[in-house]
């Protein structure tokens, strides 16, 4: 039998290793916790769609992200099309991704249900600045030409108003001016996107065109040959335009191929003013300029198998016009009664689906550093300062 002093030293040694013994166990969980607050939220992947033509969106892709194939971005929007922000954004992600978004299902539903045995469908977008409607039209331009439509397709219209590079007194038609540089390029751009549909359909002129004494396009010359004539010379160009789309109009009323307008900033075409300076120092009426009139014709109703899509865009407008975007003050009452009718479709900001898919593919594509912009209130913070706005969370997330 042990004794009560022995005893005594025994249980305080056991007393000793259990409070050590619990202090260690204390100070291991610590260690865990302190561990995992320094450890990063696990990085979300992209909600992203394995579909890479828009003839497959459907209301189950909404919110995802889809991937334009290069050889789609540079045949489509190598002229332009694009806003420059995000195609630089595209370059540092090494990849074209857009959103599925609901106002471009909308208006690529609306294009499968048209009655092209009518006038042209007019489908106009619009909404603040920076929530999406140049990208939606680029999701439009490239259903359009996966669904074979004849691309009629103007990036930015406003600079032909304001920031041309050329402006000369036409050679044909008295009183009105060309772009001669800006009508080479827009050829370009047209021949780009159009070349092998071009090739399928053997469209060729219906008119005889005369530009000089030796130089003359006669009926029968096929469209290619047009649009080159426009490219080599400069000083026809403007009004190879004009030919252009004349016969465009003509061939899809007659049946032989269906014709899509796209314009972004479609409301330039009525603006009162322009920045060219004529003789005696006054602004010259954008009426007057041929590549206005080249694409204005294409706006009424007076033929079919065709359809416009345009933005209207208080950018486009000048700088005192652009207290609203709604489309009736920005297209002003000539604007209005011109495109009338027309089927409006509002774009607006991100909802919380979208927010949630915009954050969570900068995530992805490390555009957003900080881990914690994953989490819940790093999320709610992005939101907040950004105000759901497309373009404002791009410009919040670059420092992040």
């Amino acid at each position: 039998m042990m004794a009560p002093s022995a005893r005594r030293a025994v249980l305080l040694l056991r007393g000793l290793a259990g409070r050590h013994g619990g202090c260690g166990a204390a100070l291991g969980q610590r260690c865990v916790s302190a561990e995992a607050a320094q450890a990063p939220l696990p990085r979300p992947l992209a909600p992203r769609t394995s579909l890479t033509s828009p003839v497959e969106h459907t209301a189950e892709q909404r919110g995802l992200w889809y991937t334009l194939q290069p050889g789609v971005v540079q045949r489509l929007f190598s002229q332009g099309g694009v806003p420059k922000q995000f195609l630089t954004q595209c370059q540092t992600f090494a990849e074209t991704c857009l959103m599925v978004r609901q106002p471009s299902l909308t208006l690529m539903d609306f294009i499968r249900r048209s009655d092209l045995s009518l006038p042209p469908n007019k489908f106009l977008l619009y909404g603040r600045n920076g929530c999406g409607k140049t990208l939606s039209l680029v999701h439009a331009t490239h259903f359009l030409a996966d669904t074979d439509w004849l691309l009629v397709h103007v990036p930015w219209a406003p600079k032909w108003r304001r920031n041309f590079k050329e402006v000369a007194p036409s050679a044909t038609i008295e009183g009105q001016y060309d772009h001669p540089l800006d009508a080479v390029l827009w050829l370009q751009h047209f021949k780009t996107q159009n070349a092998e549909l071009l090739k399928t359909l053997q469209l060729v002129t219906q008119e005889r065109y005369i530009w000089s004494r030796r130089e003359v396009t006669e009926p029968d010359t096929p469209l290619g040959e047009l649009v080159e004539l426009g490219i080599g010379r400069a000083r026809y160009s403007t009004d190879c335009v004009l030919a252009l789309t004349s016969e465009l109009k003509r061939h899809a009323t007659e049946g032989r191929c269906k014709v899509a307008v796209v314009v972004d900033g479609i409301n330039t075409f009525y603006s009162p003013v322009s920045r060219y300076r004529c003789e005696d120092r006054t602004l010259l009426d954008p009426k007057y300029f041929t590549l206005f009139q080249s694409f204005m014709q294409l706006f009424k109703s007076d033929w079919k198998n065709g359809i416009v899509v345009g933005s209207i865009d208080s950018l486009a407008n000048e700088g005192w016009r652009r207290d609203s975007h709604l489309p009736r003050y920005l297209l002003r009452q000539q604007g209005w009664e011109a495109l009338d009718p027309f089927i409006p479709i509002p774009i607006e900001d991100y909802d919380d689906l979208e927010m949630r898919s915009a954050i969570d593919y900068y995530l992805d594509r490390h555009w957003l550093q900080n881990p914690q912009a994953g989490s819940d209130i790093g999320r709610r913070e992005l939101a907040a300062l950004s105000a759901h706005n497309p373009y404002l969370l791009m410009q919040v997330c670059r420092p992040l």
